[in-house]
């Protein structure tokens, strides 16, 4: 009977797109109350931003998490419990990660749910790492989040950087961009890896660096971009960067003149930051999907009408794809370890194959909890608008 249910469970998440369409007045974010650790539910915590810089990237996949617990609890829950996500916002202050997560593991916590970047959510992890609780990042990029990285617990449902740069490199290549300058925002591992990643894969399909500029998170750079406008002419400029300090550094090179072609990986998603610099155009960003409502995708289109319905605006980026797949690989996990032992879910995601999840298909393996070689969306902002342009795999991963 227990199979039976289980099985029922992992159908409501994996069927949440078409099943919430019509249930849209009912898809609220769910409350946190300071329930009794008694009461009959599964907790699943989460220690992330739903306030400060990092809640850009947080409060989608955190609200878009909310509204999959929900219509998981409508479909009868786990095992025919309840679930009850309890969320502790860490404002994004890397001294609250390891206190909340400590938090979440006295109230019961199955699972927590952790940041969107290992610098800023490592120390939650490792507090679930010494309790033995299964710890899940909607979107951590680095593989670091894993085995590699001391976490033998931890999980990513995100695009691993190394497929980023990848990408980021290959579709310059394609375009015939053949030389380039590098920008590198060396504030988080995030953006000096994939800057890293980027320059590998570039160098090795051919190309040519012409210069690597490094900046610090909120920096203007008058200078650099003098530098640029002096120097060879650049067919390309790589900016690994992540906003708000990347939407200074796109406006300052347009303020200097420069037109060249920009791309950047998932830092810079979102539209929320291209009423800054009016008419911006040829800015391309390779991301999870298109937030707008005109991907190619309708599952991304129908979560994201979705998502509007319950929170009156849209995702302000992509990253509201992973929530649902959290939930889906967390319910996945359990139905085969029969067991919340996070050793055993651990084995159970390392064993179960490839998942098709709505952040893109994924698998992990006993070396790495993120998927590395997942198709990624670029996409482009043209005349101050963002639109799709291509979906592709990386060609090469070079894993280190």
């Amino acid at each position: 009977m227990k199979n039976v249910v289980r099985g029922a469970a992992i159908g409501a998440v994996a069927a949440l797109i078409p099943v919430l369409a019509g249930c849209v007045a009912t898809a609220q974010p769910t409350p946190n109350p300071e329930a009794s650790e008694a009461s009959e539910t599964i907790v699943i915590g989460a220690a992330m931003a739903e306030t400060g810089f990092m809640s850009v990237v947080d409060l989608p996949a955190l609200n878009s998490l909310r509204i999959a617990v929900d219509e998981l609890n409508k479909s009868g829950g786990i095992d025919g419990t309840p679930v009850e996500l309890r969320v502790v916002d860490t404002g994004s202050d890397l001294a609250q990660y390891a206190p909340a997560a400590q938090q979440l593991v006295d109230a019961g916590a199955k699972t927590i749910v952790l940041t969107c970047d290992y610098d800023i959510a490592s120390p939650g992890a490792l507090v679930a790492e010494r309790a033995g609780v299964l710890n899940i990042s909607p979107c951590v990029a680095d593989a670091l989040w894993g085995p590699t990285g001391g976490l033998e617990l931890g999980f990513s449902l995100g695009n691993a950087t190394l497929g980023e740069g990848a990408i980021m490199a290959e579709f310059a290549f394609d375009q015939g961009w053949q030389n380039a300058v590098f920008l590198t925002d060396t504030s988080l591992k995030y953006s000096q890896n994939e800057c890293e990643y980027t320059q590998a894969r570039y160098a090795e399909l051919g190309g040519t660096q012409i210069a690597n500029y490094d900046y610090v998170q909120g920096d203007s750079i008058p200078e650099i971009v003098s530098k640029i406008a002096s120097g060879s002419a650049p067919d390309v400029i790589f900016n690994c960067g992540y906003n708000p300090g990347g939407a200074q550094v796109a406006k300052d090179l347009r303020d200097g003149g420069i037109t060249t072609p920009v791309v950047s990986g998932f830092g810079m998603d979102g539209t929320f930051w291209l009423d800054a610099i009016p008419g911006l155009s040829d800015y391309y960003v390779v991301t999870y999907a298109l937030s707008t409502g005109d991907d190619p995708n309708p599952k991304v289109n129908e979560f994201a009408a979705l998502y509007e319905e319950a929170y009156g605006e849209r995702p302000t980026t992509s990253t509201f794809l992973t929530g649902p797949s959290v939930l889906e690989t967390i319910v996945t996990a359990h139905s085969i370890a029969e067991s919340w032992d996070g050793a055993k879910l651990a084995d159970a995601l390392e064993t179960v194959g490839d998942l098709d999840l709505l952040a893109g298909p994924t698998k992990f393996s006993s070396e790495y909890h993120i998927g590395l070689e997942r198709p990624q969306s670029v996409l482009v902002v043209q005349d101050g608008s963002l639109v799709f342009v291509e979906r592709r795999a990386p060609q090469s991963v070079n894993v280190q």
